[in-house]
């Protein structure tokens, strides 16, 4: 029962202690501010009356200023579960004593009826009753944001603020009840209940600092740079925030002359002590629950709708509405005395001290602290304390001394005040637009700032694998540094070459070591005096060995005499390294007759020749290689050496690249691969050639092009930027569909969770392309901050990043861009984009997943269109539809696998039926996939493979694949073998090298044995042989075959492929390597953030 209402108001599985303790402390809390308010205010009209209310207001703003600044300079010195126990200790203390006081000094027998005096315990108690509030509120507040982190608190605010609020208004409502109870004799007894719900939240707060650790969020680290101080000076000279200041002090003191005038109307309408107790008891009630529709319905309208300025003016323009209607009553019906006409003046009183705080709690205040997003952060908290705080409250003693000075004039009456607070409430409303003016400004210069901090390199979109390989090998760790050297040299060989040269004067002398080690195997003579030059200065020793012989090495080359006589002698030589070492050589062989070697080297039946071969041709830089070199590019063997080879040519093979794009039939992973290498040498001839390329009907490719073109700083001119604007309209739409489908998809089945989560894959790829296209219509640089506010979580973050947006998107984009951008409900979200992208309604689930299975290609991806389909062989309605006979003939092997699956799960004759239409190559490999075998063999040739799609699922549950997106999946799906080994199988031993495939366990267990001890087991889903890549580096350990297992096989050159064409692969395995493997958060993105609430 507890559990299912925790969970109604937003809590998860682990937080109900927490969450209980607040409801606990909140509802203590409502009481307490319910009775105290009812019960000072009550005594203060019946005792003392509108004599003393100048007065009174003036004292409370200076006690407010004091208490203020007490509690700021308290809470840089002690730790704050001290303070705020401190606080609410003395609170209870003050009550306590309070109540004790009018016991002790006989203040009944003191007060005679119907004679106004001063008395000091009702005078005490009003005065005090802002500041304990303020006190009371802050640390309510302050407890649960450092109980919940950022994301827990957006999702139980709502419950906890509401349980509160339920509290106070049930309490106001209940003190008429109360006052009848046989304790309670007189108004003053309330404060007796008061002390009683002070302890309760006491007891609760102490429970609470007890049994959760609330000062760790607070510890500041002496050794970072204190946080820059802002005095009031400041606040006045900055125009800005000298605007924030002087429309809280108008806006304040407007409503400091509304409390004046409905203190005094309320006290000649309620001259009877119990009679005032239950008005002012229901009233407060009905604020809050006027302040609470207010916040729930009107607030995010008017706001999101109406903007800033609006939510500023709506509440001084209804006050001046009230304001006027009051005068007008007042001056003809009377407003001194109680008379049967008197109540439309109060009418008009109360309606305007109703809608003034009610609207100012629950619009003006939210909207105001939005005013402080432009502030740099370092000094954002001290303005917002001061001016919230001091400045605030300092408007309460300045409206005070103003009343006090206003009293002394004879002929000011009580319906001149209402004249005064249409000054103040006019002085609102154009200070609001002021206010907005300067809001503007500021936000463009903080715009501005922020763009200034930013590098040329953090504008640019570096998401490619030589970007990440280069970061890499600039870090701190020098293993890390080998590792991504390691994988740099099989993806990009030829810059591989020149980053070792780099690193011929790194600081660590085991990275120096590596590099003249690789550079002698490399046979890099042509940049000898440039390592002869850095060995002149090289002092450890082991380092000076390496660097001996690598000179040694590279100067004999250099040396070398290359003729026909001696080059013939190397290529044609039936030992390979003889080959490889006739194809270094070639480099300087710039002569004709040197070429037809080459070519010869080129079409080598040996991998390694062939690719020393194809470094030779990059460097020499002959057109009639680049051809060859283009046929390669789709073989897993050989393209990332041609690719890099390619690069190294530069815009010069540019026409043989791109008339290969366009060659019919072409593969797609060499369109893929062309559309990198555009992007890698870029110039403005690449920007045109990929430009040319953008409405490709493959996402795939078209998402490699608009890389290609972010990564070299493309901007959009006229025609082109229209062209963006229909793509980023597409993304949006993209977002809006899957946020609808997602409602409708089940938490049950396993396989509907992993659709879920394809579908937040999805939408992380839109927003990626979304800030990528941004960014090539307005300055990127504006584009980086807006991303980086929104990954920032905070709402104050998002809302900043969606006021930048303001500034600087177009208008016709705006309404359907910055819905995806705020921080929204899924509803709502989906109600603001309805008018632009109108949503599929599903009839069933069913309906859904065939939606999904129909999508176009460039809409979803095949691993959720896969998921889909297998889904459909478990849904009880399904049937083998026209949607799954056209799967049939897909040309995508993963996607027409699982739809015959499914059809052979649901209808085995169906199945039958159907794929008799198929080639009988494609039919019989079908059938040998998914149709039992009726006559079972031993033996590995025989056993009946996983499927495409199971193994995808088997690699989802891989840890070392957990960062992979699904779709990236699929691709290594597609590229395993499976095969099936006895006991006792030697899968890895301690000579073999990094050449060797790397294992996944399917069924059985691997046992891992280092110096004759076994460390470890590896069973389902366990990797094998993946730690290392290269030919030099051998295995520490043996892995041995407990019993006859089950084994995936991944060769070493398709995962080289795989990581080339896909970053987020290469990024998986450098994790592999560094052994960070679940060690590293996963970093937040732009959908997690928006898509989460």
């Amino acid at each position: 029962m507890i559990k299912s209402f925790l969970a109604f108001l937003g809590g998860e599985p682990g937080e109900e202690k927490p969450m209980l303790l607040l409801l606990g402390m909140g509802f203590f809390m409502g009481i307490f501010l319910a009775t105290y308010q009812i019960g000072s205010e009550t005594l203060f009209l019946d005792v003392l009356g509108e004599e003393y209310l100048d007065v009174a207001f003036f004292t409370a703003g200076g006690l407010g200023i004091i208490s203020t600044l007490l509690f700021v300079f308290l809470q840089r010195r002690i730790s704050y579960s001290t303070l705020i126990v401190s606080n609410l200790f003395l609170i209870f203390i003050f009550m306590a004593l309070m109540r004790g006081a009018f016991e002790w000094t006989n203040y009944a027998e003191s007060v005679v009826d119907d004679v106004k005096k001063f008395e000091l315990l009702p005078f005490l108690m009003f005065v005090m009753m802002g500041p304990i509030t303020a006190i009371v509120l802050l640390g309510f507040w302050g407890v649960f944001g450092r109980l919940f982190d950022l994301r827990a608190s957006k999702r139980i605010i709502g419950g906890i603020d509401t349980g509160a609020l339920t509290s106070t208004i049930i309490a106001f409502f209940s003190i008429p009840f109360i006052t009848e109870l046989p304790f309670i004799n007189a108004t003053y007894d309330l404060l007796f209940v008061s002390a009683l719900a002070s302890f309760g939240v006491l007891f609760f707060t102490i429970w609470i600092v007890k049994a959760f650790n609330i000062d760790k969020i607070t510890k500041v680290n002496h050794q970072e740079e204190k946080p820059q101080e802002v005095s009031f000076v400041d606040l006045m000279k900055d125009p800005y925030l000298r605007l924030m200041s002087l429309f809280l002090i108008f806006s304040m003191g407007a409503s400091v002359f509304v409390d004046y005038s409905f203190y005094s109307a309320t006290e000649i309408m309620y001259p009877d002590e119990e009679e005032l107790a239950d008005f002012l008891s229901f009233f407060s009630a009905t604020v809050m629950l006027m302040s609470f529709g207010i916040q729930s319905f009107i607030n995010d309208i008017i706001i999101g709708r109406f903007g800033l300025k609006v939510a500023l003016m709506t509440m001084p323009l209804i006050l001046i509405l009230f304001t006027v209607g009051g005068i007008i009553s007042g001056h003809y019906y009377g407003y001194e005395v109680k008379t049967e006409v008197f109540v439309f003046f109060f009418m008009f009183t109360v309606c305007a001290k109703a809608f003034t705080a009610s609207l100012k709690d629950a619009l003006e205040s939210p909207a105001f602290k939005l005013f402080f997003l432009p502030i740099d952060v370092k000094i954002r908290f001290d303005i917002q304390t001061r001016i919230e705080g001091v400045v605030n409250e300092m408007a309460t003693l300045i409206a005070g001394a103003i009343q006090i000075a206003l009293g002394l004039l004879v002929f000011f009456e009580l319906i001149h005040y209402s004249y005064f607070v249409l000054v103040l409430a006019g002085m609102v409303v154009y200070l609001s637009g002021k206010l907005f003016a300067q809001y503007k400004i500021t936000l463009k210069k903080t715009l501005e700032e922020q763009k200034s901090r930013l590098t040329d390199e953090e504008t640019k979109n570096e998401n490619n694998t030589s970007a990440v390989l280069i970061r890499e090998a600039d870090r701190k760790d020098p293993e890390k540094i080998i590792n991504a050297l390691r994988i740099f040299e099989k993806l990009e060989p030829i810059q591989f070459e020149f980053k070792l040269l780099d690193l011929l004067n790194s600081r660590f002398p085991q990275v120096r070591k590596y590099a003249y080690i690789k550079l002698e195997q490399k046979l890099v003579y042509e940049a000898l005096e440039i390592i002869k030059k850095d060995f002149k200065t090289e002092g450890d020793e082991e380092v000076v060995a390496a660097a001996t012989s690598c000179i040694e090495k590279l100067e004999k080359a250099d040396q070398f005499e290359v003729n026909d006589v001696s080059i013939r002698q190397l290529v044609r030589s039936t030992e390979a390294k003889d080959r490889i070492y006739g194809a270094r050589l070639l480099i300087k062989a710039r002569e004709d007759k040197y070429l037809a070697y080459v070519l010869e080297l080129l079409r080598d039946i040996n991998p390694e020749v062939r690719i020393a071969a194809m470094i030779t041709a990059g460097k020499i830089r002959r057109p009639e290689l680049w051809p060859i070199l283009v046929e390669n590019l789709h073989l897993s063997t050989y393209a990332n050496a041609a690719m890099s080879a390619l690069e190294h040519v530069g815009e010069a093979a540019f026409h043989a690249i791109d008339t290969s794009f366009y060659k019919t039939g072409q593969y797609q992973s060499s369109m893929l691969r062309i559309s990198q290498l555009l992007g890698r040498i870029g110039g403005r001839s690449g920007v045109e050639l990929l430009w040319k390329k953008v409405e490709f009907p493959n996402k795939r490719i078209v998402s490699e092009i608009l890389l290609g073109l972010s990564y070299n700083g493309f901007e959009a001119k006229d025609f082109q930027a229209a062209r963006i604007k229909i793509s980023i309209e597409s993304e949006i739409s993209d977002i809006a569909w899957n946020i609808k489908a997602l409602l409708d998809i089940p938490k049950e089945d396993p396989t509907d969770l992993m659709i879920r989560e394809s579908f937040a894959e999805e939408d992380q790829k839109n927003y990626n392309n979304i800030f990528m296209l941004l960014g090539m219509i307005y300055d990127p640089q504006n584009v980086i901050l807006v991303r980086e506010n929104i990954l920032d979580g905070s709402t104050e973050g998002i809302t900043f990043a969606v006021e930048m947006l303001d500034i600087f998107v177009e208008e016709e984009l705006k309404p359907k861009l910055l819905p995806v951008m705020d921080e929204l409900s899924v509803e709502e979200r989906l109600a603001r984009l309805l008018n632009y992208f109108p949503p599929e309604d599903f009839e069933s689930y069913y309906d859904l997943l065939l939606q999904i299975i129909n999508r176009d290609y460039n809409r979803i991806d095949r691993y959720t269109k896969a998921l889909a389909l297998y889904r459909l062989a478990t849904i009880q309605e399904a049937e083998v539809s026209n949607d799954l006979i056209a799967n049939l003939f897909n040309p995508d092997a993963l996607l027409r696998q699982t739809a015959a699956f499914t059809m052979y799960r649901l209808d085995k004759d169906a199945y039958q039926h159907h794929t008799k239409r198929l080639q009988p190559i494609m039919k019989k490999d079908l059938d040998k996939a998914i149709v039992p075998p009726v006559f079972k063999e031993e033996g590995e040739e025989y056993h009946q493979r996983l499927l495409l799609i199971e193994r995808v699922l088997l690699l989802k549950e891989v840890p070392e694949f957990k960062k992979v997106p699904g779709e990236l999946i699929t691709y290594i799906a597609e590229e395993l073998d499976e095969i099936i080994v006895p006991e006792g199988t030697t899968l890895v031993d301690s000579d073999d090298t990094g050449v060797i495939p790397a294992y996944i366990v399917v069924d059985g267990t691997v046992d891992v044995y280092q110096n004759d001890v076994k460390v470890e087991e590896r069973s389902r889903s366990g990797l094998v042989g993946h730690e290392n890549l290269l030919n030099d580096n051998n295995f520490d350990y043996i892995a041995l075959t407990r019993g006859s297992c089950t084994l995936l096989v991944l060769r070493k050159e398709e995962l080289m492929d795989l990581m080339s064409r896909h970053v987020e692969i290469m990024e998986a395995y450098l994790d592999i390597l560094n052994r960070e493997v679940g060690k590293e958060e996963e970093e937040e993105s732009v959908s997690d953030v928006l898509l989460s609430i």
